[in-house]
C-alpha cells in the first residue's frame, strides 16, 4: 500500500529551466549555447545544488569564465524564470494531499527554490522536502534516496517516487522504492502509471 509520494521540481512540478534558458539566451541575447551550457552543468554547478559553494561564489566564478560581454547574472535571472508551473501535476498534488504524505525530492538551488516558492507559494502543500543543498548529495546517489525514505517516515515499497529522468531514479530501484518517469504533458499517462499502486485521482 502506498503512503507517500515523492515529486521531483524540474521536469515534473516545473518544466525543465535548463535547455529552455539556453535557447532563450541564445535567441535573444546571441549568447553561445555551448559556453552557457558549460556553466549551468559544469562541476561547480553541482557544488552549488549540494550546497558546497555558495551562490554568490558560484555566479562569481561563472562571470570570471564567461566572456567580457556576458552577463551572469542576467543568465541566473533568466534561469530561474524559464522554470513554469505545471499545471496539470500542481493540482494532481492538491488532490493528493489529504491521502498521502507528499514530499519535494528534489537537486536544486537554495536560492532558485526560494525564488520559485516567493513566485508560485508551492511549498507549503507538501508535507516535507529533502533538496540536495541540505544534505550536501545530490541525485543519484545512494545516500539521497537513503535520506528521502527516512524523511518520508514509512517503508521504501510504500513510497512512489516520480522523476522526469531515469537515470536519476537508478539507485532507487534496489531499494525497493517504487518509480515513475513522467514527461512533461502527459498526465494521462501518469494518472494510469498511478492507477497500478491503487492510486486514484
Amino acid at each position: 500500500m502506498i503512503k507517500a509520494i515523492a515529486f521531483d521540481l524540474g521536469g515534473v512540478l516545473f518544466s525543465e529551466g535548463k535547455s529552455s534558458v539556453i535557447d532563450e539566451l541564445t535567441r535573444t541575447c546571441w549568447y553561445n549555447p555551448s559556453i552557457v551550457s558549460g556553466i549551468l552543468n559544469s562541476p561547480e554547478s553541482i557544488e552549488l545544488r549540494k550546497w558546497r559553494m555558495s551562490d554568490s561564489d558560484f555566479w562569481s566564478w561563472a562571470q570570471k569564465k564567461l566572456p567580457q560581454w556576458y552577463d551572469a547574472q542576467l543568465i541566473k535571472k533568466e534561469w530561474y524564470d524559464c522554470y513554469e508551473l505545471d499545471d496539470d501535476i500542481y493540482t494532481l498534488v492538491q488532490w493528493l494531499k489529504w491521502k498521502y504524505t507528499l514530499l519535494i525530492f528534489s537537486g536544486n538551488i537554495k536560492s532558485r527554490v526560494e525564488y520559485l516558492d516567493n513566485k508560485y507559494k508551492f511549498r507549503h502543500i507538501f508535507d516535507g522536502e529533502v533538496y540536495s543543498y541540505m544534505y550536501h548529495v545530490n541525485k543519484p546517489q545512494k545516500e539521497f534516496i537513503e535520506i528521502m525514505i527516512k524523511e518520508s517516515g514509512v517503508k521504501p515499497e510504500e513510497i512512489v517516487y516520480i522523476d522526469d529522468r531515469k537515470e536519476f531514479t537508478s539507485a532507487a530501484i534496489p531499494l525497493w522504492v517504487n518509480v515513475i518517469i513522467y514527461s512533461r504533458g502527459k498526465i494521462a499517462q501518469l494518472l494510469k502509471e498511478l492507477e497500478k499502486f491503487q492510486i486514484l485521482v
